[in-house]
């Protein structure tokens, strides 16, 4: 979920909206439409995304934890799934994820 803690959407005399931000203590956008917000805060909510996606996928090509209680291998996830959903389940996912890496 977006982080748009700070940020309050303000109703302008003109009828357009502005974006008062409490953690500089000023409006930080004005006139704009609900369109314009949403647009603004899904390119916010992308960057923070891309961020994240980016971090883990550093600290994995750096062979450390991104994640704080558990990082699974992919062998990890392969026994996981056998013991919840069958070897069945395990051997559709590890073909279907070792042919797709074929077929690059």
């Amino acid at each position: 979920m977006i982080n748009n803690m700070g940020k309050q959407i303000i109703k302008q005399p003109n009828g357009k909206y502005c974006i008062f931000s409490s953690i500089v203590d000023n409006v930080t956008h004005y006139d704009m439409s609900a369109d314009d917000i949403i647009e603004e805060w899904v390119n916010d909510a992308k960057n923070d995304i891309i961020e994240k996606v980016k971090g883990i996928v550093s600290k994995l090509e750096n062979n450390e934890k991104p994640y704080l209680q558990s990082t699974h291998s992919y062998e990890d996830v392969l026994k996981l799934i056998k013991e919840i959903h069958g070897k069945k389940e395990s051997n559709k996912v590890k073909s279907l994820i070792e042919l797709s890496a074929f077929h690059k």
